[in-house]
């Protein structure tokens, strides 16, 4: 009786470190490497106790000469494919970028060690051979991102000001033409019951979740598509939050800040990677005079209060969260 033949082992998979670096125009720099005829990203193996951050930036000057600032990185993902150069392994590349005026900033690329030349390459478009990895996962990622779903915080009150409740309800109205779900508390008061009759209005799909203390009272809003009812506040948070692709905070008082810190710092710790807009910039100013000064006394890196997107006008931020990346996780 013959014995089976044994399975090969499984080669194992290379961890790497890749760099983004996008001008305005999109176009993000690829490197060529003396032994292939595919273009990838600037960036490589890590040393023996550095950090994916510094060897996707170590790289990066090794190869093409560029200083890339640390505190301008953003982090787009981790991406697994077959490895370009090494047939059988599988490649994961921890890819961070570096992009607008920051990267408008940096000197001409200067092609070193083993990279033979360099391209600037449109991910929609590409002119050139490109690995695996960048072309079946990377430039992917970097299309507009889909929300799909926006989750609201605001106030249960009008408050004092009328163009706040203008402009609760023209947020509900630009969701709904542009085809996003309107995620939100689930009540019909204040700026919360205008962003849901503006999302109604444009006839939107509208989803609200609520706690059974709060539909005791009747606070709902009667014209919602879907009305989720849970016990507890911690409940009504993460359900948004689960059904969310991204968070927006209208003026509101303690409820919406609890809201909006405790994604914000999610975000910070990489728990999700969604993007968070403020809506109305006057109102919000003194809050982030406030975080400027925690950033200057160390408590929040600056690279957080970049990622904070501000905007007076609903589709203007709406754009802005679709192009968004996020920041370097905290603890990475």
């Amino acid at each position: 009786m013959t014995k089976p033949e044994p399975k090969p082992e499984p080669k194992p998979d290379i961890a790497v470190a890749a760099l983004v670096i996008r001008r305005a125009g999109g176009e993000v720099l690829c490197v060529r490497k003396h032994a292939s005829p595919r273009f990838q990203l600037p960036g490589g193996k890590p040393e023996a106790g550095e950090t994916m951050v510094d060897a996707a930036l170590r790289e990066t000057l090794e190869e093409t000469g560029l200083a890339v600032p640390r505190g301008e990185l953003g982090y787009l993902g981790r991406f697994t494919a077959a490895a370009s150069n090494e047939p059988g392994h599988t490649v994961t590349s921890t890819v961070f970028t570096v992009a607008g005026a920051a990267a408008e900033m940096l000197a001409t690329p200067a092609p070193a060690a083993e990279i033979a030349e360099y391209a600037w390459v449109d991910p929609a478009a590409p002119h050139v051979e490109l690995a695996p990895l960048l072309a079946t996962r990377i430039f992917p990622a970097l299309r507009p991102r889909n929300l799909g779903a926006v989750t609201v915080f605001a106030g249960a009150r009008p408050g004092t000001d009328p163009a706040t409740s203008a402009l609760a309800f023209s947020l509900g109205e630009a969701l709904a033409r542009a085809g996003i779900t309107l995620v939100y508390g689930g009540s019909k008061l204040g700026l919360m019951g205008e962003v849901a009759k503006g999302a109604s209005a444009s006839k939107g799909p509208t989803h609200g979740v609520l706690t059974t203390h709060l539909a005791n009272y009747e606070l709902k809003f009667d014209a919602l598509d879907t009305l989720e009812i849970v016990e507890t506040m911690a409940q009504r948070k993460a359900r948004m939050s689960e059904l969310s692709g991204g968070f927006i905070a209208l003026p509101g008082g303690t409820g919406t800040l609890d809201e909006l810190f405790d994604e914000w710092t999610s975000q910070q710790l990489g728990i999700h990677s969604k993007p968070i807009g403020l809506l109305g910039a006057e109102f919000w100013r003194p809050l982030l005079e406030m975080v400027d000064h925690m950033v200057a006394h160390g408590f929040v890196r600056q690279t957080d209060r970049d990622h904070l997107l501000v905007a007076d006008d609903p589709i203007e931020l709406l754009n802005a969260m679709r192009a968004w990346t996020p920041p370097v996780p905290r603890w990475m």
